[in-house]
């Protein structure tokens, strides 16, 4: 099954708001899953997000340089949520004949999750990094409980979880 590499948002303005050394980890995480990735022949996609917070060209804007896109990786440009939603996200996915879509990224109970499940709506396979998304506490809840959270409800129904060691490896 032809598989995609989906990195979304991982965009200075939000790694950067991560307390350091769970920062380092997401982005050490993402880094070695992008070049086992690659190693595979497995394409990797970003999706950056715009709006007056990102504004094209801020330094809020640029992708986390140590996960930086490569020479001839797509990047797709959203305004929503949902990285299918007014993108060329399909037109890319049809282009590298893709069928599965393993999708990490920040912030897991937003963007994250609305394409995953839009992904899955449009008749994708999708597994979620489990390690591999990154969000902040919010409404009393810390972050590994709203991740915990979107694996809970997404597993099996939306997605597969699982953990970065264990995709595009041959061991």
């Amino acid at each position: 099954m032809n598989s995609a590499l989906v990195i979304v948002d991982v965009q200075r303005l939000l790694v950067d708001e991560l307390e350091p050394s769970r920062r380092e980890r997401f982005l050490s995480t993402l880094a070695d899953l992008r070049s086992r990735a690659r190693a595979a022949g497995v394409p990797v996609i970003y999706i950056r997000h715009q709006d007056e917070e990102f504004v094209p060209g801020s330094a809020a804007w640029h992708i986390a340089s140590e996960i930086a896109p490569g020479e001839g990786d797509p990047i797709v440009e959203k305004r929503f949520r949902d990285s299918f939603r007014e993108t060329d996200l399909e037109d890319v996915l049809h282009r590298f004949s893709v069928e599965q879509l393993v999708v990490c990224g920040m912030q897991t109970e937003f963007c994250v999750d609305a394409t995953m499940r839009e992904a899955e709506r449009r008749g994708y396979r999708v597994t979620l990094v489990e390690d591999g998304t990154a969000t902040y506490a919010a409404g009393g809840l810390s972050e590994d409980q709203i991740r915990e959270h979107v694996h809970r409800v997404a597993r099996g129904k939306v997605a597969d979880i699982a953990p970065a060691s264990a995709l595009f490896s041959d061991t």
